[in-house]
């Protein structure tokens, strides 16, 4: 993403150009929206309060502790004008803005920047969606906000202002809003010295430009950002990929469409769930979408389990994976075989395997799955790779062509981490493209070298009698669940080794594609480019129908070369345009499907380069 250089002298605003909240809007599409909060959290050191002014989680400041509550019963009135310090985010520095009461709600008061222009049916929107749908449904599965806050009011301030964050133009990141930790202190509570200044009481910082008010997703923001202010009050110390993971949620337990994050993780999928990137975390975002969208599919089935679970979660004084661990308890499922089944399912999502664990039930996830690692060309074969803790690599082989035993040995070297040693775990999926026979799913059985106790050895035999034509290989590093990951996290990969061999000689692993000869291609279509005639119809018809099946067939092996071959050919010429407009359209299948391995911006790189033909016709 593009940085302006308001934003590039700041190491906080670096941070946010790779941090995106949702999808652009209207306004300002194709700009990248950016949740500011944890950036927030880890740049602003907040003083620590003595332990006599803690207020108990889930209980009142009122109640616990009198003298922090500021005001008690404040009159607040339509119209009524409030001072309000908002961060800078461009520049670092908190300014004091006007702003306006709107709206009143059961449990917000909307104020607007007095400079911003937001129409009150947008406002009202805003109100009447929180009161009715997002303050009940994320309070109900994550617990409550501070209730009376600092401010001593039940009420949770909803400012809607233009976050000064160096926007300029659309390909610009923007900052669509955040939660401030600092606003639940006094502003006595800090250093006299010091910069940082708190609004005081429970509010929200949600953008008015350019992000729009009146867009459909701009709801998901609220959500997303209610969830950082319960979280807060449940656990003030929670890491980043437990908090953000539930703020991801959120809008989908409000009905909202899920966030698109889950597409980034397709071009970036070497990650740990557990290790939250501080510099590119938006695959980050996708993949803690995916993995609580995963519990709700696999586990939690009603409204009343998935409450139970998420409020379990969150009010859990355990961190990261011990907040989980404490969740999954009522459920008779390990955090390490939930996380074994999700990576397969990231890999495979097919729901006729096995008992149906391995597939997402979430509609728009449906024909989700992340790239293989590499795809296993030749045989035999050995690959060495890594794979970090709580991550996983993933390998397809074609065995369409190979016949006899196919045999898999893995090697994998397990050094200590801190107190413990990792280990690793392996799936093998066999499948049928033609969907005559079920996938089936086999484990390899690891045991320890005898001759090198750090390195954790095993194989398995695959019988290639034609009944399935692709194997899938999962390579998966995990953890003791005992020991708490703050002593081994984050961890660089731990390196292994694959090899495929098979006890018949392989002379061709790939199966006979269909070929389009692009030269006689061009030189057909140039031939019948004016001609009407049936002949030059069907000549037609017969090329289209062959690119088409081609470069299926090609992007189900992760290649667009029959496209980069057609494009190369095609030049500027007109006559191309109706092979360019069904490759177009192929092409935004699968894209917007989710259904090959092929990253969205390959995909739309050769969409944009076909329309600029099909415009030339």
């Amino acid at each position: 993403m593009y940085i302006k250089n308001i934003l590039s002298t700041s190491c906080l605003a670096l941070t946010l150009s790779f941090v995106m909240l949702c999808g652009g809007d209207a306004q300002a599409s194709p700009g990248k929206r950016i949740d500011a909060t944890h950036i927030l959290a880890r740049e602003i050191e907040l003083p620590q309060r003595s332990q006599s002014l803690r207020p108990v989680s889930g209980v009142s400041y009122a109640d616990t502790n009198p003298e922090l509550v500021v005001n008690r019963a404040v009159v607040r009135s339509l119209g009524n004008k409030e001072q309000f310090w908002v961060r800078n985010i461009a520049t670092g520095q908190f300014v004091q803005i006007t702003a306006i009461l709107r709206a009143v709600g059961k449990h917000c008061y909307v104020y607007v920047e007095d400079t911003q222009s937001v129409k009150q049916t947008a406002i009202e929107r805003v109100q009447k969606t929180f009161d009715q749908t997002i303050y009940p449904v994320t309070t109900g599965h994550f617990g409550a906000e501070a209730r009376p806050g600092l401010d001593g009011d039940n009420r949770v301030f909803l400012l809607m202002v233009d976050i000064q964050d160096g926007y300029q133009n659309p390909e610009d990141g923007y900052v669509a809003g955040y939660f401030f930790a600092g606003d639940q202190m006094l502003q006595s509570e800090f250093p006299a010295h010091s910069k940082t200044k708190s609004n005081q009481r429970e509010i929200l910082y949600l953008d008015t430009w350019p992000c729009d008010p009146e867009a459909n997703d701009y709801l998901e923001i609220v959500a997303h950002e209610f969830q950082h202010m319960i979280h807060y009050n449940q656990d003030k110390t929670e890491v980043s990929w437990v908090n953000e993971g539930c703020s991801q949620v959120a809008p989908v337990f409000c009905g909202f469409t899920p966030p698109g994050h889950y597409k980034l993780l397709k071009e970036d999928p070497d990650r740990s769930l557990n290790n939250w990137a501080q510099w590119n975390p938006m695959p980050d975002y996708g993949q803690v979408y995916l993995w609580n969208q995963y519990i709700v599919d696999r586990i939690l089935h009603d409204s009343k389990s998935r409450t139970s679970f998420f409020k379990t979660l969150t009010s859990s004084q355990r961190k990261s994976i011990g907040g989980y661990i404490d969740a999954l308890k009522p459920f008779n499922v390990s955090f390490s075989d939930l996380f074994t089944d999700f990576a397969i399912t990231n890999r495979i999502n097919d729901a006729k395997l096995a008992d149906g664990r391995f597939a997402y039930k979430q509609s728009v996830l449906k024909k989700f799955k992340l790239p293989p690692t590499r795809h296993i060309t030749t045989i035999p074969a050995k690959v060495s790779e890594s794979v970090y803790v709580w991550g996983s690599d993933a390998f397809f082989t074609d065995i369409a062509n190979v016949s006899g035993q196919l045999k898999i040995s893995f090697s994998g070297y397990r050094r200590s981490l801190g107190p413990t040693y990792p280990y690793f775990r392996l799936a093998v999926v066999l499948q049928d493209s033609t969907r005559v026979n079920p996938p089936k799913i086999s484990f390899f059985k690891l045991d320890v070298n005898p001759a090198d106790k750090n390195r954790l050895i095993g194989s398995f035999d695959v019988k290639c009698d034609g009944l399935y034509d692709s194997l899938t290989t999962v390579v998966m590093a995990l953890a003791p669940e005992d020991v708490e990951d703050s002593q081994y996290m984050p961890a660089s990969g731990f390196i292994y080794d694959l090899i495929f061999e098979s006890d018949q000689p392989v002379a061709n692993i790939a199966r006979a594609a269909h070929s389009v000869d692009m030269q006689a291609f061009s030189q057909a279509v140039s031939e019948i480019s004016d001609s009407q005639s049936e002949a030059a119809f069907r000549l037609r018809e017969h090329y289209a129908n062959l690119l088409i099946r081609t470069i299926k067939r090609d992007a189900e092996r992760g290649s667009l070369q029959t496209v980069d071959n057609f494009i190369e050919s095609a030049g500027d010429q007109r006559a191309f345009a109706p092979f360019a407009r069904d490759i177009s359209g192929m092409l935004m299948f699968l894209k917007n499907q989710q259904s090959s391995s092929l990253a969205d911006e390959d995909l739309q790189n050769r969409i944009d380069f076909l329309n600029e033909l099909i415009s030339q016709r």
